[in-house]
Parts: structure tokens; C-alpha cells; sequence
């Protein structure tokens, strides 16, 4: 009977422990082990302060989600239109006012000759709301794939609240997290990926 008293003792401190080590690694006292993928800069020799460094290993998931939805509307948007209107579907389909923000940035990089270009393609140049926008200025040619127009606005403008707050290196709640995992599932559902 003494045993099992101590087995339960041991692992309930084990418990303990592990939920006081889980609190430390997310308020950045502790390194957790997690590591990016792959990574091309080794952020550990920079000495950043741990819970900076803590708060991009939570957001860096939050940011490939983001990077994955924005090129794939992307490339949905081009497969689509490229195949209904043919290649001269930029000039034919998009909104003035997008075309006009994307040779206002074209331009800006320009002058930095230095810097490499974002894209190669007009569309790389495009904000996260224009792609909402050329996808309800082509209606008729995403219909079928979309329920209607209010459900993909609604979730790019949310999509698109969080996702500024990422790409600003700021730092989401977990709800947020949630309701961007929400949205994606079901644009993965809806569209595909």
C-alpha cells in the first residue's frame, strides 16, 4: 500500500514539475528544445533575450500557416483566372486600385537595386485584402469553389487582423491562434490547399 502511495506522490511532483518547466519555457526563462525547421540563421549565437526568442518559436508555426494560406489563394487565383481569361488575365481581371498599389511597390523596390525582388509575378506584390478583392471582382469565376462572397471576406479580414500583428513581429493569445486554425480548416475544406 506504501508503494502505490509513493508511486502516486512521485507522479504527481513529476506533474508538478513538468507544469513549472512549461511555465518557464513560455515566459521565456527557459530555452525550450523546439527548434525550427531547417533554419538558415542561427538565432541561438545572437543572444536575443530569451522570451523574445520564447515568443517567435510560439508565432513561428502561426507564421508558415499564414505564408502557406497567402500563396496558396495566390496561386488558386492565377491557376484560375490564367485558365477562364488567358494570360492576359492581370490587366482583365484585377481591380485598378490593386494594380495601382502593386506599380507603386514595383517601383519602390526599384530604387533599391541592392535588395532582391519579392516576385517575379504581379501577384507576389499583392497584400492579403487585395486577394479577397480580385477573388469578389472575379465572382463569376470562383463561385463554384466558395460559398459566397461574405464568408471569404469575413474570414480574410479576420485573417488578415492577425496576420498583420505577425508579420510585425507582434505576439497572438491563443484564442486568436484558434480562430486562424478555424479559418484555415475551413478554407482548406472549402478550397483545398
Amino acid at each position: 500500500m506504501k508503494s502505490i502511495s509513493n508511486l502516486k506522490k512521485m507522479v504527481m511532483d513529476g506533474m508538478l514539475v513538468q507544469c513549472q518547466l512549461d511555465k518557464f519555457i513560455s515566459d521565456g526563462i527557459l530555452k525550450s528544445e523546439t527548434k525550427l525547421i531547417n533554419p538558415r540563421i542561427d538565432v541561438e549565437k545572437f543572444s536575443f533575450n530569451p522570451r523574445i526568442n520564447s515568443d517567435a518559436n510560439k508565432m513561428s508555426s502561426v507564421y508558415i500557416v499564414f505564408h502557406c494560406l497567402e500563396n496558396s489563394a495566390r496561386e488558386l487565383i492565377v491557376d484560375r483566372l490564367f485558365e477562364r481569361c488567358g494570360k492576359d488575365w492581370w490587366n482583365q481581371c484585377v481591380p485598378d486600385r490593386v494594380k495601382k498599389r502593386v506599380l507603386d511597390l514595383k517601383n519602390k523596390e526599384l530604387k533599391n537595386k541592392y535588395h532582391s525582388q519579392r516576385s517575379t509575378n504581379d501577384i507576389g506584390y499583392t497584400t492579403f485584402g487585395d486577394l479577397s478583392d480580385i477573388v469578389v471582382n472575379n465572382w463569376s469565376d470562383f463561385s463554384d469553389l466558395v460559398p459566397n462572397q461574405a464568408w471569404l471576406t469575413s474570414r480574410f479580414d479576420d485573417l488578415e487582423m492577425s496576420r498583420n500583428v505577425i508579420m510585425h513581429s507582434g505576439l497572438l493569445p491563443d484564442d486568436e491562434i484558434d480562430r486562424i486554425k478555424t479559418y484555415v480548416q475551413d478554407w482548406v475544406e472549402q478550397i483545398g490547399s
